[in-house]
């Protein structure tokens, strides 16, 4: 059995006051990245993830790190699900955690150095954690399977082209940013992960196919890139999330009355989610079909 040891304190972050609302795309938007990868995974990779899922697809286990949040031995894992930089900040001088809290772009590293790694079928994941509601620390560890950690980078490619995960601090990923969706109070994050995508009325399935219609020149440009281009995107697009049109105020969003969002909203965003989906399938199957060579 391999041991990697993380020490993690869990920082003060839009999971711990947005719990029920951060999930990334939501398990339908998970579902679709995941699905759009297995639809354009190589042979070998293939008969790779059979050999480690059986008849698990990876639709099936990309929502996982999303149900263990439930599960309070797991809290390490929260940083993992984004990254935080401000809109004055540029990537090479923002107020980036330290490798030992972790975010998005350290796990994903550490994932695919553990999937390449042949020889391995368990590896140990620790943490310090700070209690909820206490002032204490405790560790947490947990010995994990090639299945879970697969599952993990499945997710986390995901999460890391939701323009909200790569989030602004101060309304801690669009949490913060009250909303109305078609006259239903919501948050701008759940928006995001949720909404937008159920507003198409299709089954991941059916998105997934109409997704993969995929142009060469397209993947070719999407493609040989690295975690941190997919963070900059992800950062570079967030104007669009947070246009509003005439209800936009002045830097910060200081709104007193929450914007309303509806079909003109939707129809300027919907583009991008289907862009961003598509990018996070066809890199993730890139990824995927790279390690398993």
């Amino acid at each position: 059995m391999r041991k990697i040891t993380f020490t993690f304190l869990l920082p003060i972050c839009f999971f711990l006051l947005g719990q029920t609302t951060a999930f990334g795309w939501g398990q339908d938007g998970h579902r679709i990245t995941a699905e759009i990868a297995e639809r354009n995974l190589s042979p070998e990779a293939r008969d790779a993830l059979r050999e480690i899922l059986g008849d698990e697809s990876l639709a099936e286990i990309s929502t996982w790190a999303d149900h263990i949040r439930s599960d309070r031995t797991w809290d390490f894992a929260l940083p993992w699900h984004f990254i935080s930089i401000n809109d004055e900040e540029t990537w090479e001088d923002f107020e980036r955690v330290s490798e030992d809290e972790g975010d998005v772009l350290f796990i994903l590293d550490r994932l695919e150095t553990f999937l390449r790694d042949s020889k391995s079928k368990t590896v140990v994941l620790t943490g310090t954690v700070k209690a909820r509601g206490s002032s204490l620390r405790a560790k947490k560890e947990k010995e994990v399977s090639k299945r879970e950690l697969l599952a993990f980078y499945v997710h986390f490619v995901g999460d890391l082209h939701q323009p909200l995960h790569v989030g602004r601090r101060e309304d801690l990923g669009g949490n913060r940013i009250q909303v109305e969706w078609f006259d239903e109070e919501t948050t701008l994050h759940r928006v995001w992960d949720e909404n937008l995508i159920e507003s198409t009325n299709l089954s991941f399935t059916e998105f997934s196919t109409f997704l993969n219609r995929i142009s060469d020149e397209d993947r070719d440009s999407w493609t040989g890139t690295s975690y941190l281009d997919w963070a900059k995107e992800s950062k570079a697009v967030r104007d669009q999330v947070y246009d509003f049109g005439a209800q936009r105020s002045n830097y910060f969003l200081n709104i007193v009355e929450p914007p309303s969002l509806g079909y003109d909203y939707r129809s300027k965003t919907l583009p991008l989610v289907r862009t961003q989906l598509q990018k996070a399938g066809i890199r993730l199957a890139e990824k995927l079909n790279d390690i398993f060579q």
